[in-house]
C-alpha cells in the first residue's frame, strides 16, 4: 500500500473542503510547489493533485493549470526516487487527457466524464439526471457535464492503463460534478461496468467523511469491494480516501485484509494530526 498525500487547489491556493462543500473551505497558506518537494523528500511515491474549481466548473482553469505545471517541474527537479503524479478535477475531454500526459502527469483522474455515461446506461434519462442536479441547486449543463459524449471511444486500451476512475460515494450512491450531485446508482455496479470496458485503476472516496477527520469507515469500502469481487487480482489498483484523521485510521486500512493499493490523505497532514514521514516508514510497501 502506498501513502498518497493530497494537494487540493483552489485558485492556486492549497485548501481542503469539508465534505466537498465549497462554502466550507479551509486555506492553509502553503505553497503547492514547495509541498511537492517536501512530500517527495519525505518518501512519497505518488502525489494526488486536484483542481477543486475544475471539478465544479468542468474544466481546469488557467490559474490552476499554471501552478500544476510548476509542481510538475519541481517533481522533475527533486533528486531521488521517482514520484508519480495523479491529477484530477474537471478533466472531461480527450485533448485535455493528452495535454496533461504530455505535461508529465502520470495518471489522469476522471470522474463525471466517465461515470455519467455509465449512469445513462443504467436507464437513467437526461431528464432524470437534470432533476438530480436541480435538487442540488445546480443546472445540468450538457455542454459542461458531457462535453465529449464519445470520450469513451477515444480512450484506447493503453491510455486506460493511465486513467484512474474516481468513484465518489455518498450513502451508497455516486456523487458527480464536484460531489454536488448524487445519483442513486450502486457504486459497485459502475465499477463492474468499467472493468468490462478494460479500466483497471479506481479511486473510491467516502464523501460523507472527506475533510472531516472523523475517521475512516472501512465498512463503506469493504461493501463495495466485496460486491465488485475483482480487486484481489493484481491487475487492478484500488485507492481509497475520506475521513483519515489519525494514524489509527491508516492502521485499520493496512490491517483490514482488503486489496487496497493506496490511501489518499490531506487534511490530517495539514493540521498535523499525523506525520507523513512516519506513515510512509510504517505502512508504505
Amino acid at each position: 500500500m502506498i501513502i498518497i498525500p493530497a494537494i487540493d487547489l483552489k485558485k492556486s491556493k492549497v485548501v481542503r473542503l469539508y465534505k466537498g462543500k465549497f462554502e466550507q473551505a479551509t486555506s492553509y497558506g502553503l505553497d503547492p510547489v514547495d509541498l511537492v518537494k517536501d512530500y517527495i523528500l519525505k518518501g512519497a511515491r505518488r502525489i494526488h493533485i486536484v483542481s477543486l474549481l475544475g471539478a465544479k466548473e468542468g474544466k481546469i482553469l488557467e490559474h490552476d493549470y499554471s501552478v500544476i505545471r510548476e509542481m510538475l517541474k519541481m517533481r522533475n527537479l527533486v533528486a531521488g526516487e521517482k514520484c508519480e503524479i495523479q491529477l484530477g478535477g474537471g478533466i472531461r475531454r480527450s485533448h485535455e487527457i493528452k495535454q496533461f500526459f504530455e505535461a508529465g502527469v502520470d495518471y489522469v483522474i476522471l470522474g463525471t466524464a466517465i461515470v455519467l455515461p455509465q449512469i445513462l446506461e443504467a436507464n437513467f434519462s437526461l431528464s432524470d439526471i437534470a432533476r438530480a442536479y436541480a435538487l442540488a441547486d445546480k443546472k445540468f449543463d450538457t455542454v459542461k457535464e458531457i462535453p465529449e459524449p464519445d470520450l469513451m471511444d477515444k480512450i484506447n486500451k493503453e491510455t486506460k492503463k493511465r486513467i484512474i476512475v474516481s468513484i465518489d460515494v455518498f450513502k451508497n450512491s455516486v456523487a458527480l460534478s464536484g460531489w454536488l450531485v448524487t445519483i442513486p446508482v450502486e457504486p459497485s455496479w459502475i465499477i463492474k461496468k468499467l472493468i468490462e470496458k478494460d479500466f483497471t485503476r479506481f479511486m473510491i472516496t467516502d464523501t460523507s467523511r472527506d475533510g472531516t477527520l472523523h475517521g475512516v469507515d472501512i465498512e463503506v469500502f469493504e461493501k463495495i469491494i466485496d460486491a465488485v469481487g475483482k480487486f484481489d487480482n493484481s491487475n487492478y489498483e484500488l485507492i481509497i480516501g475520506g475521513g483519515i484523521g489519525s494514524e489509527k485510521d491508516v492502521e485499520i486500512i493496512a490491517n483490514s485484509g482488503l486489496p487496497i493499493s493506496g490511501v489518499v490523505i490531506g487534511k490530517a497532514i495539514y493540521e498535523k494530526k499525523l506525520q507523513i514521514q512516519t506513515l510512509i516508514r510504517k505502512y508504505q510497501t
